[in-house]
């Protein structure tokens, strides 16, 4: 299987998990207030300490649960994390989709870059938690799965994205990367230190990028 059908049916699995679990799982207010509860004392902790420091006990004691409770809900921390990144994806999902294609111009990216950066800014605990574990040498699955499920809605969008991912394109995929490695970077950079001269021009340059690997100007 090459890589684009990978990461399409990654994004399908994650889709089908997504519904499934809905309907297996009727919404139950006091549990889903729970979950909600533990998954943002989550988020926070693994933000401010790493995601590897964090142990289930901090976990519990931030959410104000007992750690019996915990349990009941997540078996280890790659839930947890799991859960934080589907439930971002599902938001980030309509950001994705506002992307003209396949060959969107200049100011279309442009703007769509700065509708990313608003989406950001407002979840800027989860976006930076994702995208540094991403890169980890060792990257949790968690985060792996959210970088796959990013890729693969980028592919719906944009022909270059979906040629970049076929087989026999390495030269092409490694640009796919670093542009998108780029506009990771100025998002979160943006998120972290608000809207300056800085975090804007690292925007622009990373629209730009995107700009000229759409059209295959590399």
């Amino acid at each position: 299987m090459d890589m684009l059908s990978i990461l399409l049916y990654a994004w399908i699995m994650l889709e089908t998990a997504l519904t499934v679990d809905s309907i297996a799982k009727p919404a139950n207010p006091r549990r889903a207030a729970t979950r909600a509860r533990i998954c943002e004392a989550a988020n926070s902790l693994f933000f401010e300490k790493g995601f590897a420091a964090v142990t289930m006990e901090q976990v519990a004691l931030a959410a104000d649960i007992q750690r019996s409770t915990l349990y009941l809900h997540f078996r280890e921390k790659d839930d947890i994390l799991a859960a934080i990144a589907n439930s971002y994806t599902a938001k980030l999902r309509p950001v994705i989709v506002q992307l003209p294609g396949p060959v969107p111009t200049r100011e279309e990216i442009a703007d769509w870059v700065n509708e990313f950066a608003a989406f950001v800014s407002a979840e800027r605990a989860a976006t930076e938690l994702l995208v540094s574990l991403s890169h980890l040498p060792k990257a949790p699955e968690p985060a792996l799965a959210f970088g796959q499920a990013l890729l693969a809605m980028m592919a719906e969008r944009l022909a270059a994205i979906r040629e970049a991912l076929e087989p026999g394109n390495d030269m092409k995929r490694a640009w796919m990367i670093a542009v998108m490695d780029t506009l990771g970077w100025a998002l979160c950079n943006h998120a972290r230190n608000g809207v300056n001269a800085m975090s804007q021009a690292r925007l622009v340059v990373a629209a730009e990028g995107l700009y000229h690997f759409v059209r295959g100007e590399f």
